[in-house]
Parts: structure tokens; C-alpha cells; sequence
């Protein structure tokens, strides 16, 4: 593993993917927005944001509300693929 995709603090760095509907858009990207680290998100059908692992937790909790769950990817096999 590439030790620019890793920290030791905060875990492996994911590329997390999110599935959206149009009408929760605002409000999730305003839940994580309230963060305490930055998140920004590559809009596109497909919402898309990296990460550390450490982080995930945060990001469902914030999720939560929304019946939402992010799905992950190692950041390092993405770039792979």
C-alpha cells in the first residue's frame, strides 16, 4: 500500500460512494457539510468523496437520519482499477 493512501491516525483513505435521492440531496449535503473535517463530495449521479477509515464512522452517523449508508472502496484499488 502506497503510504500517500494511508495514515496511521486516521486508517486507509476510501473512496466512499453515495446514493442519493434528488429530493435528500440538500439535506445530506448540508448534514455533511456539519462535519468536523472536511467532506468534498464530487457530485454527479453518483455522489463521490474520499476519506480516511477512521472518518467512516462520522459519515454514516451523519447518514443516519437519511436511511443512508456510504459504501467504500480502498482508494488505492480504485486507482488500480
Amino acid at each position: 500500500m502506497s503510504t500517500v493512501l494511508a495514515s496511521r491516525e486516521e486508517g486507509e483513505l476510501l473512496l466512499v460512494r453515495l446514493r442519493v435521492e434528488c429530493r435528500q440531496l440538500e439535506e445530506v449535503l448540508e448534514a455533511l457539510a456539519d462535519l468536523p473535517f472536511p467532506v468534498n463530495p464530487e457530485l454527479c449521479h453518483v455522489g463521490l468523496m474520499s476519506l480516511f477509515e477512521g472518518r467512516l464512522g462520522a459519515v454514516n452517523a451523519a447518514l443516519a437520519p437519511f436511511d443512508l449508508t456510504a459504501e467504500t472502496r480502498s482508494m488505492f484499488d480504485a486507482i488500480r482499477a
